[in-house]
This record gives structure tokens, C-alpha cells and sequence, in this order.
């Protein structure tokens, strides 16, 4: 990246697959030895632009939930960062035009940089 700033900001480039989970899924994790410590809650925004690739900004805010599996006390939640958020800039890229996103995905955050 470049900017002001630009050598105090961490980025993070890593190949992300998604993929369809059944209601099932956790108990695939129990199966596979995996243990449920605790469950985290996720608030924010998404924001979706087209500025050379179809560029995605989340802005989220992370609590940690009293208790597992507790849908209906979702409000007794304990902040993990409190007072900051996590914004994460998001674009799929291929082999082919990877260098296409790269440079829509920098000059957006050139654009957004103060």
C-alpha cells in the first residue's frame, strides 16, 4: 500500500474458499475433536462497491457471548475490543486477474485514506 500511514497499517493478503454448511455443522467440529470454548457475535456493516472489481467493506464490532447457544440472551454479551472495529476490504480475485483487483482494491484505499 501506499499513503500517509501506509507503513503502520497491517494487510493481509490470503485465498479465501467459501462454502455451504449445513444446521449440522457443529457437530462435524465435535466429531473431528474440536471443542466450542466460546461463540462470538458479530455486529457491522457490509458495503459493496464496483470500482474496477466488485470491492466489499465490512465495518464490524466483536462481543463474546455469556453463554454458548444462547440465541434468546443475545444482548448479555461482553465487548472483546471495546470502543474499536475491524474493517475488512474484500475482493475475489482469480490467477488471471489478480493484478486487475490488487490495483482497484489499492487505489479504492488510497481513496478512503485521510
Amino acid at each position: 500500500m501506499r499513503g500517509a500511514g501506509a507503513d503502520q497499517i497491517s494487510v493481509l493478503v490470503r485465498p479465501m474458499v467459501e462454502s455451504k454448511a449445513s444446521k449440522h455443522v457443529l457437530r462435524l467440529f465435535y466429531l473431528l475433536g474440536y471443542k466450542l470454548d466460546h461463540e462470538l457475535l458479530r455486529v457491522g456493516f457490509a458495503f459493496h462497491f464496483q470500482r474496477g472489481a466488485q470491492i466489499t467493506v465490512t465495518v464490524s464490532s466483536y462481543s463474546k457471548l455469556l453463554k454458548l447457544h444462547a440465541t434468546e440472551s443475545i444482548d448479555d454479551n461482553v465487548p472483546v475490543t471495546p470502543g474499536i472495529q475491524m474493517v475488512e476490504v474484500t475482493a475475489p480475485a482469480s490467477a488471471e486477474n489478480y493484478t486487475e483487483v490488487a490495483a482497484a482494491v489499492s487505489s479504492f484505499c488510497e481513496y478512503l485514506a485521510p
